[in-house]
């Protein structure tokens, strides 16, 4: 609920500017296919699926360690918020591979960031998105995984924003949350979506690329976004090779 309450706010944010609501207006009806089903299917569906599937798995492998592990909240919190996002910047960055970068390159087809656009990919790349499998992992694990749900609760909403026009034009603002909480911010991930597509590759935190020399910062936003590729449309969707 607090996901969807957070997604309702950065849609009402984006209907508010008028450069983005412009956009929205401009968008073809392929992209709005796309975002809606990747929205649906990769953000939803199969999140939800590998919970399942990986559940049912670790029931049957190792029932044993179900509901042990119990470590203070916070250390729970934690495990998700930063030690889970450190094991996405790696995936991120692998998926910024030669080999890999085709099944994340419809991410960055998206040429105006927009909530819509969050989950755009290749409808079954979030079966390759490590910290899904991790999470259905801990969950089963842990004594008590609501703060661990937590984290992943607040890791989503800032994914949503990260992805939204939200304060954009408050570089100032930005900065200092990005210097004082080392919070992934939407200008910085605007510059993932960049011509520099090989800096800023962490979820919740900038931490990892200031530690790995993957970090930039502007205090303007790009001048544009997003990648030409010449894949067709079922392409985007099933087969980007």
């Amino acid at each position: 609920m607090f996901v969807i309450v957070i997604f309702t706010m950065l849609i009402i944010a984006l209907l508010l500017n008028p450069i983005s609501k412009n956009f929205l207006r401009n968008k073809t009806p392929r992209e709005w296919i796309l975002d809606s089903l990747n929205l649906g299917i990769q953000g939803t569906f199969i999140p939800l699926l590998v919970a399942i599937l990986a559940s049912s798995g670790f029931s049957s492998i190792v029932p044993e360690l179900q509901g042990k592990l119990e470590v203070h909240p916070i250390l729970s919190f934690h495990l998700n918020f930063i030690f889970v996002d450190y094991l996405y910047y790696w995936n991120h960055r692998l998926f910024h591979s030669q080999r890999l970068f085709p099944i994340h390159i419809v991410h960055h087809t998206v040429t105006q960031m927009d909530v819509f656009a969050t989950s755009r990919n290749t409808l079954w790349t979030s079966f390759l998105i490590i910290y899904l499998w991790v999470n259905a992992f801990f969950i089963f694990w842990l004594k008590d995984p609501s703060p661990y749900i937590l984290a992943m609760s607040i890791s989503a909403c800032l994914d949503l924003w990260k992805h939204s026009t939200a304060l954009i034009s408050r570089t100032k603002s930005l900065n200092f949350i990005s210097k004082i909480f080392c919070i992934m911010t939407p200008l910085e991930h605007a510059w993932h979506h960049s011509n520099k597509v090989n800096v800023n590759f962490g979820a919740n935190l900038n931490l990892f690329d200031k530690i790995h020399g993957t970090y930039y910062q502007s205090d303007t936003y790009p001048k544009s976004l997003g990648l030409k590729t010449k894949l067709k449309f079922w392409q985007k969707l099933f087969n980007p090779y």
